[in-house]
């Protein structure tokens, strides 16, 4: 008994993102931010403005329930969890191969990507925090931010 609780006890959270609305308003609505937080790392709040100053990646992708080709622009998750101090890179070795990321969205929809398969360093990943899709902002039913995954 004593040993399935420690090992219960190094599975965490290491990263946990949400969208949210914020106090400011905008013209079409609120401010929205992305909060990163986990154990381990700084907390990190990136606003719509934060993300359109980093770089950016578009992405070509089939929209698997109608067939069409959407064009969606945004920032690599991966550049967010580096700013937020998240181990990737050379830093992924050892237990923190075990870390998650829970991405969560306002409505409680939540995903979990492990750090392996978000880090540029060990495949080719491309999965963004979108704000735009063929050019223009999300549709408020879909964003303000989307994860995309081709």
């Amino acid at each position: 008994m004593r040993i399935a609780s420690y090992r219960l006890s190094s599975i965490v959270i290491v990263l946990l993102v949400t969208v949210s609305a914020g106090a400011g308003q905008v013209a079409a609505g609120q401010i929205t931010t992305i909060r990163i937080g986990g154990a381990g790392i700084d907390p990190l709040e990136v606003t719509a403005t934060d993300l359109a100053k980093m770089p950016r990646l578009a992405l070509d992708v089939k929209e698997p329930h109608t067939g069409e080709m959407q064009h969606y622009e945004g920032v690599r998750l991966s550049d967010l969890l580096l700013k937020a101090g998240v181990p990737l890179g050379e830093k992924l070795r050892g237990q923190a191969l075990a870390g998650y990321v829970l991405a969560r969205a306002s409505d409680g929809y939540g995903v979990v990507y492990s750090l392996a398969e978000l880090d540029p360093a060990m495949n080719e990943n491309q999965i963004i925090v979108a704000d735009t899709m063929n050019g223009k902002a999300l549709e408020p039913k879909q964003g303000p931010f989307k994860v995309v995954v081709p």
